[in-house]
């Protein structure tokens, strides 16, 4: 038998602190939840008693919004705002006398509804013991009662509340008058205010309505860049023939009426009415699409404002056709020529491409190379390098689609063509290139490919022992046999391809490559109008890709040379040599011209630069030059160089001449102190230094031009005159220079320039005379290529070649370039002026797409 231990009363107290923590916490739960009840309960009473106050409320400022009421006759205005004057009483007082608010019960009972608790047990938290209370058990028996009441507390929950406005409107009128506020806040275009003040302000004044006035314009698609249209009601032409307004389709109409009374004017066009929108008190305004209908006709209170004859001009679809076929280039890309033609100009050509043997094959689809201005009529030429692709060297057709600013697609004829293939010389990468042809022609078949394959492998020494090679070559036929896929066969495909031009060219087909997507990158950046940090960083792109592309080109030159492959003679009648400097200047060219706003000079300046890039071939007879041209370039070199010489010997004479005028003013002044003094004097001892010097860089100028001109009495059998005169010149500014008189050699330095300028055009002139039937070659220090097929002059400078790049293309001259520039720096600064017209902006974005 065990006695129980008796609770400390340390322990009883903590029991008794702990409970009544709890219960405090209970009771202020209660509180809150009895207090939202209590709101819930006031809420169910208040809202419906006054929402038709609000109702009414709602529909006034939907009638004000709307511009309704001051449309209305005076005393109509007045009688209706007395009405809702009297309705807003009305369910004011209703409301006052229908709201009452909820006492503590009420609010008991609604926790005990909410919490579904049946016998009413809040109830007893205001009970009192009333007998007993002497008693310790009977105390005792009431505190346990209390504390289980306290418990009990926590199960309170309160519901929503339900005002119950379901019943009392079941047309849920209260949503359309919601609706209405919207709608007439979204219509009032900002003029709530003003709409406010004269829906409450009936006009009894009797003031006679002001004359109506129109103001109305046509605005056309952007796309036609045609400037906006001015409707002018008195002076609207008539019906004759001639004098009709010629809307593009798609115009918008813009018409604004003022005044006029409250007569809502109408828009006819056609035989079809439409009204107008009030907008503010007697003013109303109309925007509407113009696409059909041969006449304009606004109207007024049954008067006319205006009539026009309209003639709506139809969006032609566009038209393109090809102006040659479909051909190969030198380094084996697709060449496509093609014009196209369209009212409002070209946005978008493609080519799409059908094999003919299985024209049911998803089309190959090339995006054509348009315009950035979108010209009404572009002749343009896209090359693709479609080599790499599975189809090349097959029969396909070939179908030109463009696309105008409307969506409208014209089409072309369907011509039939061979993609073109690249031309492989070493066995190997031809018999690659050839498995991978069959591969296309019939992707089931590949049994035969894998025994060419392993074929292959087996003889290393046909590829050099490239370990890179023999592991493509396992690699693809293991693909074949273990991968049934058909993506397999498009990865062997690629993978063959890849491994062919390691092959035959190694570094220069990478190059190729690069240089291609450089150039493609860059010409869609411009035509897409992007911004000029991009088209920076493509530019660059573009020279290293070049440069590279131009030192591997020259590379595989020298090991053919070294490997005697290349043959003895002389070039091609015809052809036309490039020099690395020519392709810099282009491209510099073309970074002005962009840096400038002069986008499409640019745009098309590179796609010369392509057309070459794409005719280049490599020169075997690189440094064969005949020795009569090599010497004239090299005297044409050095006259050249001649002219920079004495150009800064100019303008080292003008800054001494310049400073000594400044320095004898001050003497005379009496400016200088000692110190000054002797800086005069150490400056006039370094000028005297430096006209010494100058004078002997004078004098060796002197016989340069004295051997030069030698050496021209030799080549062509006279000299030109010009060189007779500037040699004489500058002895004249030696002299000067050596008596220290730096201002005097300026005249005879400046006619000495002139006259060596003189002299290198004649001496070119006769250059080109004694050489202008000679095929001209390129020397050290070109970029080995040719391109075009017209003879040039011995010093590069004749039609076809790179001097003349810019033939048929209008590019801008420096003055012009400069002006370009400021204007476009104007469209910017006006276009960031927020305060002007909506419409001029729009006018101002418009111009600055052009550039």
């Amino acid at each position: 038998m065990t006695s129980e231990r008796p609770h400390s009363p340390a322990s009883e107290h903590d029991r008794l602190r702990r409970e009544k923590a709890s219960g405090d916490r209970a009771l202020r739960r209660f509180g809150l939840l009895l207090a939202l009840a209590r709101g819930a309960l006031a809420w169910e009473t208040i809202w419906p008693a006054v929402w038709p106050v609000f109702g009414v409320l709602g529909v006034f400022l939907a009638l004000a919004l709307f511009g309704v009421l001051p449309a209305l006759p005076a005393w109509l205005h007045a009688v209706i705002l007395i009405a809702f004057l009297g309705g807003l009483g009305y369910g004011i007082w209703h409301a006052v006398r229908a709201i009452s608010l909820p006492d503590p019960q009420a609010g008991k009972r609604r926790l005990e509804q909410d919490s579904e608790l049946s016998h009413r047990p809040l109830t007893a938290l205001d009970d009192r013991m009333m007998t007993g209370q002497q008693d310790p058990q009977s105390r005792a028996l009431w505190r346990a009662h209390q504390h289980r009441t306290i418990r009990g507390l926590g199960r309170l929950k309160v519901r929503a509340p339900r005002p119950g406005l379901a019943r009392l409107d079941p047309w849920a009128l209260r949503g359309l008058v919601l609706l209405l506020l919207i709608v007439a806040f979204a219509s009032s275009d900002g003029n709530v205010t003003g709409r406010l003040a004269s829906a409450v302000a009936p006009e009894f004044s009797g003031k006679t309505a002001l004359p109506p006035s129109l103001d109305a314009w046509i605005n056309p698609p952007t796309y036609t860049g045609q400037a906006p249209l001015y409707l002018d009601a008195n002076a609207a032409p008539g019906q004759e023939a001639g004098q009709r307004l010629r809307v593009p389709s798609g115009s918008v109409l813009l018409a604004q009426v003022q005044g006029g009374g409250s007569d809502v004017p109408n828009l006819k066009v056609g035989e079809a009415l439409e009204p107008f929108e009030p907008f503010a008190q007697d003013a109303y305004r109309l925007e509407r699409p113009l696409t059909e209908g041969d006449s304009l006709g606004i109207r007024q209170g049954g008067r006319s404002l205006a009539d026009w004859a309209m003639e709506i001009v139809p969006d032609t679809p566009p038209q393109i056709v090809f102006e040659s076929a479909p051909g190969r280039t030198e380094r084996s890309a697709l060449l496509i020529s093609y014009q196209a033609e369209d009212d409002y100009g070209v946005v978008r050509a493609k080519a799409i491409i059908k094999r003919i043997d299985q024209p049911d094959e998803t089309p190959l689809e090339i995006d054509l190379v348009v315009p950035g201005a979108a010209p009404k009529v572009s002749n343009a030429r896209t090359y693709r390098d479609l080599t790499p692709h599975p189809w090349a060297g097959l029969a396909v057709e070939v179908q030109l689609v463009a696309r105008d600013h409307p969506g409208q697609e014209g089409r072309s004829e369907v011509l039939r063509t061979v993609l073109p293939e690249r031309i492989f010389n070493h066995p190997v990468a031809r018999a690659l290139v050839e498995l991978r042809k069959q591969l296309t022609i019939n992707p089931k078949g590949r049994l035969p490919v894998v025994q060419a394959l392993n074929g292959l492998y087996d003889r290393p020494e046909h590829f050099f022992h490239d370990i890179v090679v023999a592991l493509s070559i396992r690699s693809a036929e293991r693909r074949l046999i273990y991968d049934s896929s058909d993506k397999a066969v498009t990865e062997v495909q690629q993978l063959l391809w890849d491994t062919a031009l390691r092959i035959e060219e190694g570094e220069l087909a990478i190059a190729e490559r690069e240089l291609r997507d450089a150039q493609q990158a860059l010409i869609e950046a411009l035509e897409r109008g992007a911004d000029d940090a991009e088209i920076e960083r493509l530019m660059d792109e573009l020279q290293s890709a070049l440069n590279n592309f131009l030192d591997e080109l020259a590379e595989q030159m020298r090991e053919q040379m070294a490997r005697g492959e290349t043959q003895e003679g002389t070039p091609p009648p015809g052809s036309q040599m490039l020099e690395r400097q020519d392709l810099q200047n282009m491209i510099d060219r073309a970074r002005e011209l962009a840096q400038s706003g002069a986008r499409d000079a640019a745009r098309e300046l590179l796609s010369q630069l392509r057309d070459m890039l794409e005719n280049l071939t490599a020169n075997p007879y690189a440094g064969q030059m005949n020795q009569d041209m090599q010497d004239a370039s090299r005297m044409m070199e050095n006259l050249e160089n001649m002219m920079r010489e004495q150009q800064e010997l100019l303008d080292r004479s003008f800054e001494r001449s310049q400073r000594g005028q400044q320095q004898n003013q001050q003497g005379q002044q009496g400016q200088q102190n000692q110190q000054g003094q002797q800086g005069e004097g150490r400056s006039q001892q370094q000028g005297r230094s430096d006209n010494m010097s100058d004078a002997r860089r004078q004098e060796e100028l002197r016989r340069s031009l004295g051997e030069l001109m030698r050496q021209l009495g030799d080549a062509m059998g006279d000299i030109p005159r010009p060189l007779g005169r500037a040699e004489r010149e500058m002895r004249d500014a030696r002299d000067a220079l050596s008596g220290e008189q730096p201002g005097q050699a300026v005249p005879p330095q400046t006619r000495s320039l002139d006259q060596l300028q003189q002299g290198m055009q004649a001496t070119m002139d006769r250059f080109m005379e004694m050489f202008a039937n000679q095929p001209g070659e390129t020397g050290e220090g070109s970029a080995p290529g040719r391109f075009g097929q017209s003879n040039p002059d011995p010093l590069g400078r004749e039609g076809g070649g790179p001097s003349n790049v810019n033939d048929g293309v209008d590019i801008p001259d420096q003055m012009e370039l400069q002006r370009s520039r400021e204007i476009v720096d104007e469209l910017r600064r006006r276009r960031g002026d927020r305060d002007r017209p909506a419409q001029e902006l729009d006018y101002i974005d418009r111009l600055l797409k052009q550039f």
